[in-house]
């Protein structure tokens, strides 16, 4: 059953949702790479060979940087908005805590464990996690390009 305010809204729901689950899945395996990446990336060092006082290489520096911030930067994007900004202007105080089961948790729990832990029926919560879903999207950066999708 399609809502009165859907009917008429320019955003293409189902489109918007799958965008932003198609970020959220990423999350569970970028926070291990940027948990295993700290502090492991590092230039060969060789071993038993005559050398000069040791150089900063400058360019490494930058590759590894680079390498390591951009899971640790994606993931604490996805945790801030869950954690801060959905809370706060989330129509439904439930989004967060289904997006975090869902998606943010190591281990992600199965749908039917969600359901019983936020007291939703099967429909009801299908609709809220699409729900929260956009929500998610309105809220991702734009750059390079938006979550969320114009029906028009």
């Amino acid at each position: 059953m399609m809502r009165v305010t859907q009917r008429f809204s320019r955003v293409d729901r189902d489109k918007t949702a799958a965008n932003a689950e198609r970020i959220l899945i990423q999350y569970p395996n970028r926070k291990v790479m940027a948990m295993s990446r700290e502090n492991t990336l590092a230039s060969p060092a060789m071993d038993g060979m005559p050398r000069s006082p040791s150089v900063e290489n400058h360019a490494d520096d930058k590759i590894i940087g680079y390498l390591e911030n951009d899971d640790k930067q994606f993931c604490d994007r996805c945790e801030k908005i869950i954690n801060t900004l959905l809370p706060q202007t989330a129509v439904n105080d439930k989004w967060p805590i289904i997006l975090k089961m869902r998606y943010v948790a190591l281990k992600p729990l199965p749908d039917d464990v969600i359901m019983e832990r936020v007291g939703y029926q099967s429909s009801q919560y299908y609709e809220a996690v699409k729900d929260a879903l956009c929500a998610f999207a309105e809220w991702w950066p734009n750059y390079p390009g938006s979550l969320v999708v114009s029906k028009f």
